[in-house]
């Protein structure tokens, strides 16, 4: 309704006119700032002029509220259209207070009620600027009894400039504020930032949502540090959307907690949080479709906890298919990242509302160029990615139990099955995996360890650490060789109880490789040995030497040994070599370089034979196995060359056939 109709009905009410009738506009001007709730001042009181018809510069009429109210006071703002020429000034803990904020303000085209810099006659750095209190000396006074506060109202920047051409912010928090609370405010349009607070400190935001701005739609800091950053600070339920910067640009975090904030569509990172990160909390926090990554830590050295609970990555990376850069739901980069940890967050992927443009994230998670003391602890959720769900180039994800990832292709979404505990960190620096007794000591630990090694695998020999009840190492009972793929077992060896056959079977892939091989610390060390449960002697044993013992099993002592005996010399040192069954001998394998074989006599010339079995000291044997010619049964050794061969001559006629037998003197 109208000024000009109200003012209609009035009169028509009552009968007045004239001065009669101002008075009693003013009356019930005021009875509607005292039914608001003792205390308030309305800006359309006659005391301050505002008109909110969207064409007179109201800004001279509320900022003399806002200074009438004083500390603790509260100014009003009834339903209308309030175009201010520069800025409204809060320094005292004024409260600003209107009726309207959309969530969606490009639903309702703003028609209601609202607060807008003038068409080409502002002259401002933003329409609501909020200045310092008064220095009252102590920590205790520092906010001067509680700061400003906006409730219910909705600020529309229309995409105007100021009369410079410099980009407006919807609201500016000055350097050395402390103290702010909003309560359901609305920045839609503006051509700098929704809300710019720099360097300030102690924030309550409910509620309050800042879309299509051409800057950031909340930033505490920017990217090159010259902001002071947030501190003290609580964020429930804000909401940044379309926004051409990053939705929340957050410096140098320090004690601050978000609760079920959004951010949506905007041009770059969801929420960008860089500087030293002291200490953050966000629980069901989310994203949707922003340009660049969801969430996007840079964080440098000195900070120690960013803990993420509950929060969802939708749809981010957006730029990626006209970007070099392969964006993620959640990336982890600059220096340090000490005490990053997600847990049941979440990652996943899709195209725009209407079904168009690519599919993103690339990755679910990303992390980079980070230092080897850093590391990133996932805790469940899915983790979703065009390209992979993980890419670690940082080497600082910390995997745990129960988090689900897949890789989003042309056919679907082709998810890892596979319940993985994933501990990275830098080459060289051993990773562990503890075991321990509740409130005792560590007891296992499984590791990759620090040895150097070549190629890509640096530093990823796996161990199997064994602790004592103090917990510190006994031993290291098992490695596996990264390079070679090659186990050791070490103290106290290792005892392999077999329910089926073969107990070992060890199968040699390798062409003239080996397939078992023992070595000793020493001589009286032992390869094999073999018994029957019960025995207290061996019934085989081979020592480290090669010796092969024999025992009868049960108590009885050791039957012979068989082995080598020294230098190209092999048998037993204690026994003869008997054949213990009827028919059984010894047989000689003949052929060239042999030590048995035939030869025919050629009377008194001279036959060779030819073999390097021959020695200077060889006993060479000749009988008779076919008389031919002139036998006389004589038949000898005529001369030999050691190494080469050996000659037989017989008696004149004789061409019988001889058999030979070399046997060497031991």
């Amino acid at each position: 309704m109208s000024a000009t109709t109200r003012r209609s009905l009035l009169a028509g009410a009552s009968g007045l006119t004239g001065a009669a009738l101002a008075t009693s506009i003013v009356t019930a001007q005021r009875a509607t700032a005292a039914d608001t709730g003792a205390g308030w001042l309305n800006v359309r009181d006659t005391a301050y002029g505002a008109l909110g018809d969207d064409k007179a510069d109201d800004a001279p009429a509320i900022q003399k509220a806002i200074d009438t109210a004083g500390q603790g006071g509260t100014v009003y703002l009834p339903p209308g259209t309030y175009r201010l020429a520069s800025p409204l000034r809060l320094r005292l803990g004024v409260t600003l207070r209107g009726d309207w904020n959309p969530h969606f303000p490009v639903r309702t085209n703003m028609t209601a009620s609202y607060l807008r810099p003038g068409i080409g006659n502002f002259t401002g750095e933003a329409l609501i600027v909020v200045d310092p209190a008064p220095a009252q000396g102590t920590y205790e006074n520092s906010a001067y009894g509680g700061g400003p506060r906006l409730h219910g109202l909705a600020l529309d920047g229309r995409g105007q400039k100021d009369s410079t051409g410099t980009a407006v912010d919807g609201i500016r928090i000055t350097p050395g504020v402390k103290d702010v609370g909003m309560d359901k405010v609305t920045i839609w349009r503006f051509t700098g930032h929704g809300l710019n607070a720099q360097n300030a400190a102690a924030f309550q935001l409910n509620q309050v949502h800042t879309v299509d701005n051409d800057g950031h739609g909340f930033t505490w800091g920017d990217s090159t540090g010259t902001g002071g950053g947030l501190v003290d600070a609580d964020l429930f339920q804000c909401y940044s959307q379309g926004n051409n910067g990053h939705g929340y640009d957050i410096l140098n975090p320090n004690a601050v907690t978000m609760v079920d904030c959004r951010s949506e569509w905007n041009a770059q990172h969801g929420y960008h949080i860089t500087g030293i990160n002291y200490s953050m909390v966000m629980i069901g926090c989310n994203t949707d479709r922003n340009g660049r990554d969801g969430f996007h830590l840079a964080s440098s050295p000195g900070g120690r906890f960013l803990q993420l609970l509950g929060c969802l990555a939708k749809r981010d990376g957006k730029e990626t298919a006209t970007s070099l850069v392969p964006y993620s739901g959640f990336t982890v980069t600059g220096e340090s990242a000490e005490g990053v940890v997600l847990t049941g967050c979440s990652t996943s992927t899709g195209r725009d509302d209407d079904n168009t443009g690519a599919h993103s994230p690339a990755y679910g998670i990303t992390t980079s160029a980070l230092n080897s003391v850093s590391n990133v602890s996932v805790v469940g959720g899915e983790y979703v990615g065009t390209t992979a769900p993980f890419q670690d180039l940082g080497a600082v994800v910390v995997r745990h139990s129960g988090v689900i990832s897949g890789t989003h292709k042309a056919s679907g979404i082709e998810w890892d099955k596979h319940d993985v505990h994933m501990i990275s960190g830098a080459a060289g620096t051993p990773r562990d995996l503890e075991f321990w007794t509740r409130g005792k000591s560590r007891r296992w630990t499984l590791r990759t360890t620090d040895a150097a090694e070549s190629g890509s695998g640096d530093g990823s020999d796996f161990a199997l650490v064994r602790h004592s009840d103090d917990g510190t190492v006994l031993d290291t009972p098992l490695t596996v060789s990264r390079t070679s793929g090659r186990v050791a077992l070490t103290t106290p060896g290792v005892t392999v109880n077999a329910s089926a056959d073969p107990g070992v079977n060890v199968i040699q892939n390798r062409p003239s490789g080996q397939g078992y091989a023992i070595t000793g610390a020493d001589t009286a060390s032992r390869a094999f040995q073999s018994r029957i449960t019960g025995d207290t002697v061996n019934r085989f044993a081979m020592e480290i030497n090669g010796t092969q013992t024999f025992g009868p099993g049960g108590s009885t002592g050791r039957d012979t040994s068989w082995g080598r005996l020294g230098t190209a010399q092999i048998g037993s040192a204690d026994a003869d070599i008997v054949v213990g069954l009827a028919g059984k001998g010894i047989k000689v394998k003949e052929g060239t370089n042999a030590k048995m074989g035939t030869v025919a006599l050629n009377g008194t010339t001279p036959v060779t034979v030819p073999t390097t079995a021959v020695t200077a000291t060889s006993r060479i044997f000749l009988t008779v196995q076919s008389p031919a010619g002139t036998p006389s049964g004589v038949a000898y050794v005529a001369s030999r060359t050691p190494g080469t061969s050996f000659t037989v001559k017989g008696m004149a006629g004789d061409t019988s056939t001889v058999a030979w037998l070399i046997v060497d003197p031991a």
